[in-house]
Order: C-alpha cells, then structure tokens, then sequence
C-alpha cells in the first residue's frame, strides 16, 4: 500500500528518485491479565498517536535499517478501513523530506544514502476544551479554530453542518458528547 502512495502522488516524486527506504513497525498496547488494553500502542507527548515517523541515524543505516521509520497503531490499524489506512501512510510518508542543495541535488551522508528532514504539520494546534468554554472568543482555542477554518475551511470540515453528536475528548480516554456534558453539568450544580 505504501509503495503505491509514493507512486501515486506527485508529492513523493523526491523520496523515490533518491530511493528513500522506509521501515515500517507496527506497536501494540500492553494487554493485562484480565485482557484489557493498559493504554494506547503509541504515545507522542503523552496523548496517543496513530503513527509515528522519525529519521533513523547512521547506526541505524549501517546496520541495514531504512533511512527512515514509521511506527503504526496496530490496534487501530486491526479495525480501520483501507481508506483510512492508506490516509494515515499518506500522512506518515508526507513527514519525510529529502533534503536538497541549492541547485536541488540530494544530499547524502557518508553512506550515500539522502539525508533527511522532517516536515511539520501545517496546522499544529494544542487545544482545550474546557479553556475554550471559559473564555469563549477570547481564547486561544477559538482563535486558533477561528484561522483554522478561515485557511482551509471546508477543506478539513466538508461536512461542518452534519448532524452527528460533536465528539470531545476531556484529555483522557472518557469521550464527552454534548448529552454526557449536559449531564455532568447538571450534576454539578
């Protein structure tokens, strides 16, 4: 699935003229005794990730290893669709960049394989719900939703009117629909 994503897309067109080799490993959550996952497969500043890429050192590459790497869910990838396997490889591949000199000449290290970097998101945001519930307008949550939407609009949110419940995370595992903070509020009081 990967090697069609670098056929496909223009984007890759770099990494496959330098032959980048991608690892991929798949990591799965500690199961306990009673059977229950003991958190998430892959974690990435504490919150969990569905797929991790990083650049691999020259060690690494000595020892036969790919010049980069990218770590999945395997939890999640058991239940996701192709669809959405393919857009987290997509997602994961597009963080690896090779880097070029002035004239658009791949670099390479003493190995002579391409050196690499890798690309940032477009949109990094930190947000918290409940910030953005206290200050509404004035915080940066909305603020930062507020640029999100006027950049790419209907690109990340085409179906922003659909009528399905708004699905929340309070920081953790327990999911907060709009009935369950209703609830919680009522409680509360």
């Amino acid at each position: 699935m990967a090697e069609k994503i670098l056929e496909e897309f223009p984007s890759y067109k770099d990494l496959r003229e330098a032959k980048v080799k991608i690892d991929f490993l798949f990591a799965f959550a500690e199961v306990g005794e009673d059977g229950v996952s003991k958190g998430h497969a892959l974690t990435k500043h504490g919150i969990r990730a569905l797929g991790i890429t990083r650049k691999l050192g020259i060690k690494d590459r000595v020892m036969g290893r790919g010049d980069a790497e990218v770590a999945l869910d395997g939890d999640w990838w058991t239940d996701a669709t192709p669809a959405r396997r393919r857009a987290l490889l997509d997602h994961e591949m597009h963080h690896i960049e090779v880097k070029l000199d002035e004239e658009g000449v791949v670099l390479r290290d003493d190995l002579k394989r391409p050196k690499l970097k890798l690309r940032k998101h477009d949109v990094e945001v930190g947000w918290f719900a409940i910030v953005a519930g206290r200050h509404g307008s004035s915080s940066l949550e909305i603020e930062q939703a507020k640029l999100v939407m006027d950049s790419y609009g209907q690109l990340f949110w085409p179906c922003i009117d659909a009528v399905e419940p708004l699905q929340i995370t309070n920081g953790g595992d327990d999911e907060q629909t709009p009935s369950k903070r209703k609830r919680k509020r009522e409680v509360m009081k």
